[in-house]
């Protein structure tokens, strides 16, 4: 290996180096798709557009920011009622990981954190607050009722904004929203939108 090593050209050396460069890109974003087909499957396979999703549902491969748009439950309410800090990274992470990063430990055989947040969604359910979008912005993962219960915004009051019917069209991530309409402009003009219509409707958030 040594020797194969020292007989290569510096321009061999580079090629080498893209090639290791260019793997070190492929393996996340190819991580990324996987997940990405596991959440939409699982999604599917249990309807989650029709909305009132039970918390069983919860597994521990599931993350902060997937569970608060299928639940339409504001990730700042979930981060208060679990104790931790909002951070990009920790909306992005599997429970499992994060609980083991928290060191929460397992209750009944699952991640502690998992337990909370189901409690969390329950809670809310019985007690809705605004809290505001953590995120300061409309993002396509996000869905009409995630923002309608983030921001205090009637949904009926958004579709309308938007000419677009109320049933069917709630729990939708904005991304797939946009393309199941094929909205004038696609996906990036309907995040505007909406963005216009948040910007337009201040209410003022409640703490937890």
């Amino acid at each position: 290996m040594k020797k194969i090593l020292s007989i290569l050209t510096p321009v061999q050396w580079l090629a080498v180096a893209l090639i290791i460069i260019g793997i070190g890109i492929m393996i996340p974003k190819a991580m990324g798709m996987f997940e990405f087909y596991k959440e939409a499957n699982y999604a599917a396979e249990h309807d989650f557009a029709a909305g009132n999703l039970s918390p069983d549902l919860i597994r521990p491969w599931m993350s902060l920011r997937y569970i608060a748009a299928a639940y339409a439950v504001p990730q700042q309410y979930i981060y208060n009622a679990s104790g931790i800090t909002p951070r990009r990274e920790t909306s992005m992470i599997a429970l499992d990981r994060l609980n083991q990063q928290m060191r929460l430990g397992q209750v009944d055989g699952q991640p502690a954190l998992l337990i909370t947040v189901k409690e969390a969604i329950l809670a809310y359910r019985a007690n809705p607050v605004v809290t505001g979008l953590l995120e300061r912005q409309v993002e396509e993962w996000m869905t009409l009722l995630y923002i309608a219960n983030s921001t205090g915004i009637p949904v009926e009051t958004m579709c309308s904004a938007l000419n677009i019917v109320v049933d069917g069209n709630t729990n939708k991530p904005i991304g797939f929203l946009s393309s199941q309409l094929n909205y004038p402009g696609g996906q990036k003009a309907l995040v505007q939108a909406i963005q216009s219509i948040v910007s337009a409707h201040t209410v003022s958030p409640v703490k937890p």
